[in-house]
């Protein structure tokens, strides 16, 4: 098998990946969190429908309950394939995704989005969104840094990303040597755009990913995005 049979292979399993995230985040918004939302409203009614007892404590704490699980539901969905994507363009949805992982990571996450060209192709946003949750999930999770900085900068031609932080760092041609899937995940992503990851990090010295990728993909834009 050719290095070119390789790379076909990996672009359709990448392409099947997402497609199968996009269509479990529909599932799950447009029937089971429809569904939980539809549980909570009933069980709120009727909640107001009878008099003050135990029962009714029981029934609220039931619905409290609902009510947190069509939450779930929704974060998982947005987790999978957020709609902000989509709707908003990759700014907004990298802006949110960076506010809510800083909320729960307790770590503090400097996003900037500059010159970003309208209209960018489905398929290039949405693998530089992944390429962006992969880097900076990692930073929070791994670097032991108090600040991640995510920058996104655009030209009518191309666009980088970069995710740095001040931590731990890694030796890089040890783990790539690895196999690790996330960083390999990144690489993969970028290179299916024509794009490139330059990774900068030493053992003490801070990590430093930057994708470089143009803005006219080198694959079709699928449909599903």
């Amino acid at each position: 098998m050719t290095f070119r049979d390789d790379a076909a292979i990996e672009a359709l399993l990448i392409e099947a990946h997402e497609a199968e995230r996009v269509r479990l985040a529909r599932r799950l918004h447009d029937d089971f969190g429809q569904r939980a939302a539809a549980l909570t409203i009933d069980l709120d009614l009727l909640l107001k429908s009878l008099p003050e007892s135990d029962a009714q404590h029981k029934l609220q704490a039931l619905s409290d309950r609902s009510l947190a699980l069509a939450r779930d539901i929704q974060l998982v969905s947005h987790g999978l394939y957020p709609p902000r994507l989509r709707y908003l363009g990759i700014v907004a949805a990298s802006a949110s995704f960076c506010r809510d992982m800083s909320k729960q990571s307790n770590v503090d996450i400097e996003f900037s989005g500059e010159a970003i060209p309208e209209g960018l192709p489905a398929w290039v946003s949405l693998l530089l969104y992944r390429i962006l949750q992969e880097a900076t999930t990692n930073a929070v999770q791994h670097a032991g840094s108090a600040t991640v900085r995510v920058t996104l900068r655009g030209t009518s031609a191309h666009i980088d990303l970069e995710v740095s932080d001040s931590g731990i760092g890694f030796d890089t041609e040890a783990v790539l040597s690895g196999r690790a899937p996330g960083l390999v995940g990144m690489l993969e992503r970028a290179r299916l755009l024509g794009g490139q990851i330059v990774i900068h990090s030493r053992p003490a010295g801070g990590t430093s990913i930057c994708a470089h990728v143009p803005i006219a993909a080198s694959v079709n834009d699928p449909s599903f995005a």
